[in-house]
């Protein structure tokens, strides 16, 4: 059970289609140029380039009688389309460059204001750790004087305790002695 088509005849094959057969897209469509070509004006314009730039219809020409003249077709359809191609490869290395440039300036912008805010940040540091360093030294000698303070208060009180206290105690024996008539010596 073979399926049997419509055969091809060799004539058929040497014909050069017609530019209304062909297909409306001249190549498939790549994810890369698709992507590339949403992102940069570049490209858009590279890609509207060979859209537009098929090349002329041949119905001038008259189809390819042997293969001398099918080979020549070929040769000089694939020359037309290596400069096709190196065209819109030069299009896209400039655009590329273009691109790579703007990048290399924009990095460098954004370095020098990093080195800027890091340059800031460093004098703040320092002023902030010199204002610490101040304060850390005037409380050092405020408690230093407290405590010189607070010792010689001490001081002073615990002589006047010890003096009072003598005196009480003194007077408390003097009262004992008066009482069990002891005189003192």
């Amino acid at each position: 059970m073979k399926k049997r088509g419509k055969k091809t005849k060799v004539s058929d094959l040497l014909k050069t289609p017609s530019p209304i057969a062909s297909p409306t897209e001249s190549s498939p469509k790549s994810a890369i140029f698709t992507r590339a070509a949403s992102t940069s004006k570049g490209v858009k314009r590279v890609a509207a380039a060979l859209a537009t730039g098929t090349s002329p219809p041949r119905s001038n020409q008259r189809a390819p009688n042997n293969i001398s003249d099918l080979k020549s077709l070929a040769s000089s359809s694939i020359d037309e389309l290596k400069r096709r191609i190196d065209r819109s490869h030069s299009q896209i290395f400039k655009d590329l460059e273009a691109s790579h440039s703007r990048l290399h300036k924009r990095f460098k912008m954004q370095s020098q204001g990093c080195q800027q805010a890091m340059d800031e940040a460093e004098k703040d540091y320092k002023k902030l750790s010199e204002r610490i360093t101040e304060s850390r030294e005037a409380m050092k000698a405020s408690y230093e004087e407290f405590m010189a303070e607070a010792q010689a208060t001490a001081s002073r009180a615990c002589k006047t305790s010890i003096a009072e206290l003598s005196q009480k105690f003194d007077k408390a024996i003097d009262s004992i002695r008066n009482r069990h008539g002891i005189s003192s010596n």
